[in-house]
């Protein structure tokens, strides 16, 4: 019967030349010999090119922070009072929305959104000074959140061009044990810190709150690290970091312990919002032919979604990031600690408009009654 080298080398034609040769039936066997030694040194070459070519790219945190950290952004919020807060987001689309936590942008006090949101891009270089890394600032403003699942989407009132945008992943496919990274400004930290650890469960219903499904990981997440990307081993987004447990009831302290919400539950609400809105602005349409006989003033122009109110408050489990929380966890850095404090950063911005907020305090203050 018909002789092989050992099979197929992928239509490699030296190969498949030498094949045709074994197949004649005159061939002595010392000609049959030297035919399957050109076959089998063939074979070596190619095992040889398969070797030494690169190896496919793997879980490679270097690679995926180079490509998402420019998508991520600092967020330093303000009041009138001087009261502020400092946290993370992601630039979802080229529209410039940023996704984030609630009360990253929501005041606490008011349940409404901050007055002053300054939004910050990753320089290309960190220098670890804030003062160097955070030269330009742009204007953010709140379209919609959610309290009870601690989401806010933010807008950019002015888009630089060649805004980097870091994809949202199907968070459903991932599973129990997978590496994740996470990005964010965690206080006695450096901005833009990456950290690293995996998926330890699944948590469902986070802080009591119906449908704020989460992932626990033990990659570091602090103060400042609220509303940043936690990402898979693909570069997309699949959650929202929000929270970190710090202390059980006795007083313990608990490390390692985080919580993100997942990418599809921040994917259900923003269509869910994105519905209303519609149902909103159809609402306010006139039917067809409908007055056609009257003057009628034209229908308002559609607003933005109400605020949604805080539906629970999370409990231990899920305690939220906020000034006061908690000490860091023990967890691998992967970037180089170059610290700064939340407070400065604020009082930066508030110094910034210090001047204007005057102004508009004194515009606001009511005329000296007369004598």
């Amino acid at each position: 019967g018909r002789q092989t080298g050992g099979g197929d080398a992928g239509g490699d034609p030296a190969v498949a030349g030498a094949e045709a040769e074994l197949a004649k039936p005159e061939l002595s066997p010392e000609e049959r010999a030297n035919i399957h030694y050109r076959i089998g040194s063939t074979y070596e070459k190619l095992a040889e090119e398969v070797l030494s070519s690169p190896a496919p790219a793997g879980f490679s945190p270097r690679n995926i922070y180079q490509k998402a950290a420019p998508a991520v952004v600092l967020l330093i919020c303000a009041d009138e009072t001087g009261n502020g807060e400092l946290g993370t987001g992601s630039i979802i689309n080229e529209d410039g929305q940023i996704l984030t936590n609630a009360h990253v942008v929501i005041q606490a006090s008011t349940g409404r959104p901050y007055e002053t949101i300054r939004v910050y891009l990753k320089p290309a270089r960190i220098t670890g000074d804030p003062k160097r890394d955070l030269a330009d600032a742009l204007t953010g403003r709140v379209l919609r959140f959610d309290r009870g699942l601690d989401l806010a989407l933010v807008e950019l009132e002015s888009k630089p061009e060649g805004l980097k945008v870091l994809p949202v992943g199907d968070s459903e496919l991932v599973q129990t044990g997978e590496p994740v990274l996470a990005i964010g400004h965690p206080e006695q930290g450096g901005l833009w810190t990456l950290t690293q650890g995996i998926v330890s469960t699944v948590v469902s219903n986070l802080g009591g709150v119906e449908g704020k499904d989460a992932f626990q990981t033990d990659a570091s997440i602090n103060r400042g690290n609220s509303g940043g990307p936690l990402i898979d081993q693909s570069g997309a987004l699949i959650g929202v970091n929000t929270s970190m447990a710090r202390k059980a009831a006795d007083g313990l302290t608990i490390t390692s312990v985080n919580f993100s919400v997942k990418a599809s539950v921040a994917r259900n609400w923003r269509g869910v919002e994105r519905r209303r809105a519609l149902s909103r602005f159809n609402d306010a349409q006139p039917a067809a032919g409908a007055g056609a006989d009257k003057q009628e003033p034209p229908a308002a122009a559609p607003t933005a979604p109400p605020e949604a109110p805080a539906t629970a408050v999370p409990s231990a489990q899920g305690e939220r990031i906020r000034p006061g929380d908690g000490g860091p966890a023990t967890a691998v850095i992967l970037t180089e600690k170059k610290p700064f404090r939340a407070s400065e950063l604020i009082e930066r911005e508030l110094n910034d408009l210090e001047s204007e907020m005057r102004r508009e305090l004194d515009r606001r203050r009511p005329p000296p009654r007369k004598k």
